[in-house]
């Protein structure tokens, strides 16, 4: 098994970091992209320990924090933002040339889990934000409506005040 070192780690999140963030014209505040730097790195060790132990546990949570992130952005597509995910396939593949079919089949695996619990997080978070505005929504057209009953209140007192 090909061994994972440090150098080449934070090689693969600089560029994986650096691809979730290209679409921004400037970069963003420091809270985004240290927000950006937790969830990868989290995901990357989560990826390390799933590839060494073949456990799973506690990858939700990490997940969860950037599908929430992505999701928000209205820009982004569920593909692109699960692409976000599928990346890591390209990452190995560029910085472990030396690894076997074997070790790729592996790793390619644990990312297809990792996209597949990711489509799941995203799908609840955009209905989240689908029911936010929708409940939004709502409330403008109650604002509305009162608005018009104080309308039609005043011109009905107006009217008869004419009489």
């Amino acid at each position: 098994m090909f061994k994972i070192d440090r150098e080449r780690k934070d090689k693969m999140l600089k560029n994986w970091q650096e691809k979730l963030l290209e679409k921004y014209p400037i970069k963003p505040v420091i809270e985004i992209t240290s927000y950006i730097e937790e969830c990868t790195t989290k995901i990357m060790d989560k990826l390390i320990e799933a590839l060494e132990k073949g456990t799973y546990e506690g990858v939700e949570e990490p997940i969860d924090d950037l599908m929430r992130f992505l999701a928000v952005d209205k820009d982004l597509t569920p593909a692109q933002s699960i692409s976000m995910l599928l990346y890591l396939k390209t990452l190995f593949l560029t910085n472990f040339p030396e690894m076997k079919k074997e070790e790729f089949i592996k790793i390619n695996s644990i990312i297809d889990t990792f996209a597949c619990i990711g489509f799941n997080k995203y799908m609840l978070c955009r209905e989240k934000v689908f029911d936010l505005r929708v409940k939004q929504k709502e409330k403008e057209l109650e604002m509305f409506r009162r608005a018009m009953e104080a309308y039609e209140h005043v011109y009905r007192s107006y009217l008869n005040g004419q009489k």
